[in-house]
């Protein structure tokens, strides 16, 4: 109440002023006293009213602020609908595997008059077992022999095949080259005749001689020899493999295109026991803790993408899923006590849940290794089929978990 009792202060010296004068207007004297006066009390008003606008400013952006809330709790509210839903449907799933778990302990009584059976046969199993054992490794050792028979076949055969494709196109380019030389001496020849005509309404001044209109023939002069180049076409592949095959460097950085995708970056890998052209997918250290996220950052990729040893990603499973889709891809497992390669290695897309579409002749086999059919599981998307748990929350890590990874001995 301090600017108020002031201004009305003001006005009664201004007004007492004013009567002792009885005029309506005042001296410099007067003036300047008048704005020493209204000058303090005006100025904290006017301050007074920009903080006012200030604070108005920030009331209409906390509105904005409320509403975009408003909008993110309703999205929140759907999502919680849709896990009630997927809830309810695990719920189910669990009481009829209950069922078949009731069933399948009546048929464990039944079974257990069999054991006593089976154990005597176990002896006579484990010595046919040796047997067969010996023979495998002798089988192996052929199977290594025609595997490697088989490479060289197939080597053989893509080196013949390029080859084929090669004589395909130098015999599509001598098919246009001899058709462009047909085009070439109709040319020349449709040039001569109108020479012919140029020269005889030339020199004849449209007036021929008579031996040139009875036979037809005109005197030209032949044209040179015209040499024409072909462009040797270019092969256009429209999904070249990501690293190169002749990495000297162990880690390179690299940024690819795939149809569909924006740019993105790879490390791709080289190393002398297994050559080059491998790109890293998924980088973690026993002790990291970074790959306890979303099902959305797993399926966009998240990390550090670097050439540092320390450097942990993913590349993303959208990515990984149109990767394997272009061209069939090896994979490759590094993890204790030693690593093992996979063939034809297929993700799916969203819809299927990025589960294994593809993956077979491994070289070796832990609780690690994908199942194929398995889908990839994160703490907010349980999808490793073992009811009343979750895997990757358990791990604290995303895979491709399957209900034999339940017993869980490590930490990838």
């Amino acid at each position: 109440m301090i600017f108020p009792v002031a201004l009305i202060s003001a006005i009664f010296l201004i007004s007492a002023s004013l009567g002792l004068e009885e005029s309506c207007y005042l001296s410099e004297e007067q003036e300047d006293e008048c704005a020493s006066v209204c000058y303090p009390i005006v100025k904290p008003l006017l301050r007074y009213f920009e903080k006012s606008n200030e604070r108005d400013a920030q009331l209409l952006k906390c509105r904005a602020d409320y509403t975009e809330l408003q909008k993110e709790g309703l999205r929140y509210f759907e999502n919680t609908n849709e896990k009630d839903a997927q809830l309810l449907r695990c719920k189910t799933d669990y009481s009829e595997l209950q069922k078949r778990y009731s069933d399948l302990q009546s048929e464990d009584l039944k079974q257990y008059a069999q054991i006593s059976k089976c154990q005597l046969d176990f002896s006579d199993l484990v010595r046919k077992n040796s047997e067969v054992q010996s023979q495998l490794s002798d089988e192996k050792v052929k199977y290594a022999q025609l595997h490697s028979k088989q490479q060289e076949v197939d080597n053989l055969i893509n080196q013949k095949n390029k080859e084929i494709d090669l004589l395909k196109d130098q015999i599509r380019e001598l098919k246009e080259k001899s058709e462009l030389a047909t085009l070439t001496n109709q040319f020349r020849e449709d040039i001569a005749k109108l020479g012919k005509i140029v020269k005889i309404g030339g020199i004849h001044e449209n007036n021929p001689t008579k031996s040139e209109v009875e036979t037809g023939e005109i005197p030209t002069t032949p044209l040179p020899n015209i040499k024409i180049e072909t462009t040797p076409k270019t092969e256009t592949i429209d999904f070249p493999d990501p690293c190169p095959r002749d990495q000297k460097e162990t880690r390179v950085l690299r940024e690819i295109k795939l149809p569909g995708l924006d740019p993105f970056k790879v490390v791709c890998y080289s190393a002398s026991d297994i050559g080059s052209g491998w790109f890293y997918v998924y980088r973690k250290w026993y002790n990291s803790n970074i790959f306890n996220v979303t099902y959305k950052d797993y399926e966009s990729g998240f990390g550090h993408f670097g050439t540092d040893n320390d450097d942990e990603f993913f590349i993303g499973l959208n990515r990984l899923h149109h990767l394997t889709n272009g061209k069939p891809h090896e994979v490759l497992f590094y993890t204790y006590p030693k690593p093992r390669s996979c063939g034809n290695f297929v993700v799916g897309d969203r819809s299927e849940g990025y589960k294994v579409k593809n993956i077979g002749n491994c070289t070796g086999d832990d609780w690690t290794t994908p199942k194929q059919g398995s889908k990839f599981s994160t703490f907010d998307r349980d999808e490793d089929g073992v009811p009343g748990r979750n895997l990757a929350k358990e791990a604290g890590f995303g895979w491709w978990f399957d209900p034999e990874m339940s017993d869980m001995r490590c930490v990838f």
